[in-house]
């Protein structure tokens, strides 16, 4: 038996078992915009989060194993993935480590693979190995840092990363990763490089959230009070319900990148951040 848990609409811990939604723990968030823009949800609860749940593991396979690993379309303008995967097209990184459901840590150097597993996954907190899934991301180039537990460790996938790439993108979620991981890059003294990217960082506290804005070149914000806070020293921010922090040279580049392949029309001004109308954020901020 397969066993999964992801955790969505402000760290909500969702149970998967062989593909099927076992358990649902009560929200903390009331509403988030982009399930507001994305699916309609105007008040998040159990129901909503379960629907939104079982339309990815309907549409992208989530947690099962015809789970859809390549997409050519952009799910949101600023996601993670998005950004990673564009910056990969551009040649500004060699690869990207991320966590899928199924496989673990995987480091991904096709753009579309990238979009694929990002685009349909929010927090995975846990997953078990799906031998389905594994093959196809290793048929697709692939490295897979724990074929047997289909384990969760960014360090260590970026030190795998690094045994075939220089430039690697890392998607991070705590603190002690982040740490990690630049433990990893300072080991390659200067030959290898990473951009953190922070993510699902809801509920992160703030002496927490400080360090680890220290360490990432670039932070969703999620429903996080600290890291909008702590943002006013953010070198660019993307979007404004929940937006992007740009906080590096890094990830100002990769940032701006992005918005050469994005197809419809931009608006680009320069303000004082964080720039966060209150009728768009999500409620509460924790």
């Amino acid at each position: 038996m397969d066993r999964h848990v992801i955790e969505a609409s402000g760290k909500t811990r969702i149970i998967i078992e062989n593909g099927e939604i076992k358990e649902i723990e009560e929200p903390k968030l009331e509403y988030c915009p982009v399930q507001d823009i994305l699916l309609g949800v105007k008040r998040i609860s159990v129901e909503t989060i379960r629907r939104g749940v079982a339309l990815r593991v309907e549409r992208f396979g989530m947690c099962t194993p015809r789970r859809v690993i390549e997409l050519d379309d952009d799910l949101v303008d600023f996601g993670a993935s998005e950004i990673f995967s564009s910056a990969v097209r551009s040649g500004l990184l060699d690869a990207v480590v991320q966590v899928c459901d199924g496989a673990g840590t995987v480091v991904a150097a096709d753009p579309k693979v990238i979009q694929g597993i990002g685009g349909a996954m929010s927090g995975l907190a846990e997953t078990s190995p799906i031998p389905e899934v594994i093959a196809r991301l290793k048929a697709r180039g692939c490295m897979i840092l724990d074929e047997t537990n289909a384990t969760i460790d960014q360090a260590k996938g970026l030190a795998l990363a690094f045994e075939k790439y220089d430039r690697v993108g890392v998607t991070v979620c705590s603190l002690d990763a982040a740490e990690q991981c630049r433990k990893v890059e300072a080991a390659a003294r200067g030959r290898k490089s990473a951009v953190l990217f922070g993510v699902h960082v809801t509920g992160m506290g703030e002496a927490e959230a400080k360090r680890f804005m220290e360490l990432v070149d670039l932070v969703t914000a999620c429903a996080s009070k600290h890291v909008r806070r702590l943002a006013r020293n953010a070198l660019l921010q993307l979007g404004v319900a929940v937006p992007i922090f740009v906080l590096s040279e890094k990830g100002k580049e990769i940032a701006l990148n992005r918005i050469k392949h994005i197809k419809r029309q931009v608006l680009i001004r320069t303000a004082e951040l964080p720039e966060l109308p209150e009728e768009r954020q999500p409620r509460p901020l924790l």
